[in-house]
């Protein structure tokens, strides 16, 4: 019998969704999925979790990435400068491999842009990130329904954009084993981010609208043991995603009784929605608010009008 194993790897992080997993799977290849944050803290905290293992980062045949988030992609350049090995993502992040600071400073401009339309400060609002160099090498597009091989076996691709545009899952349909990244957690709800367009494209991403969509596609799926991006691995992926779905329209429920007293900027809904929410967590809270206004809007239960300044302000229909 062909030894098939998968080993959570466990990696500290500074954000509130605590440690994020990486993924070592050993069969007829070495593959490691996610690689944690960019720097060394990290790299030498996953070296260590590989020793631990006895393997070494010269063992591993193949990266693959989740998605673009830098808990989860901000390892590979680091690893690539000890060995030198093909790294799989999906094909939307390819102006955000290729776009170097150009593209940083396009999606900062963006965020921006959006806080101001929320009624909020991006100076106070918006993390101020370094710009990180993503000369990735060996770098592999796969999109929907093409075919990756982890530890030597054969697992689909499925593209679930809403946490990020760039989300996907691995699944294999023989035994639905699945590595899920943030696409769906056990324990929590995550957040579908608002993000900008792909450049030359005008109008934004309605994320949790897909991220819906692709919860719904994740559901038809036959998946058992599900290795998520943080928190253990689990099963009866069906139950959490109505869970899921009923979050979200808990929290359009939420909105809605805000909205019956005034009309109110994103920003305003934020403050009465998460009221502990303070300096730049805030935009979280803007990012799921307004994924919920896109979501009533779909519905025409809210509409939504420009004020001089250049700030949303949304009103319930009648």
């Amino acid at each position: 019998m062909n030894i098939f194993k998968v080993i959570p790897l466990s990696i500290e992080t500074p954000f509130t969704v605590g440690n994020v997993n990486a993924y070592v799977v050993i069969g007829e290849s070495v593959t490691l999925i996610d690689t944690g944050l960019p720097g060394k803290k990290s790299l030498e905290k996953l070296r260590y979790l590989l020793k631990q293992e006895g393997l070494t980062f010269k063992e591993l045949d193949e990266i693959v990435v989740t998605h673009m988030h830098t808990d989860h992609a901000g390892g590979v350049k680091d690893i690539q400068e000890e060995i030198d090995i093909p790294t799989y993502v999906h094909e939307g992040a390819k102006h955000i491999l290729s776009g170097g600071i150009d593209e940083f400073n396009r999606t900062r401009c963006f965020l921006n842009s959006f806080i101001k339309e929320c009624g909020a400060d991006p100076e106070s609002h918006q993390s101020k990130h370094r710009y990180h160099n993503m000369n990735w090498q060996q770098v592999k597009y796969v999109s929907n329904e093409d075919h990756i091989f982890v530890g030597g076996r054969k697992f689909s691709v499925l593209f679930v954009p809403g946490h990020s545009q760039t989300d996907m899952i691995l699944w294999e349909p023989e035994t639905g084993l699945t590595f899920a990244g943030d696409h769906l957690l056990k324990d929590i709800s995550v957040n579908a981010f608002i993000e900008p367009s792909i450049p030359f494209e005008q109008e934004r991403p309605k994320p949790l609208i897909q991220y819906r969509e692709s919860l719904m596609k994740t559901r038809a799926l036959p998946l058992t043991t599900i290795y998520p991006g943080h928190g253990r691995p689990f099963s009866d992926h069906v139950s959490i995603i109505d869970q899921r779905l009923n979050d979200h329209n808990y929290r359009c429920d939420q909105i809605r009784k805000v909205l019956r007293t005034s009309d109110k900027t994103v920003y305003q809904i934020c403050i009465e929605v998460f009221p502990r929410l303070k300096g730049k967590l805030v935009f979280l809270g803007l990012s799921q608010i307004q994924g919920h206004l896109d979501l009533m809007e779909s519905r025409n239960e809210v509409h939504v009008n420009k004020s001089s300044e250049g700030i949303n302000v949304y009103r319930l229909y009648e």
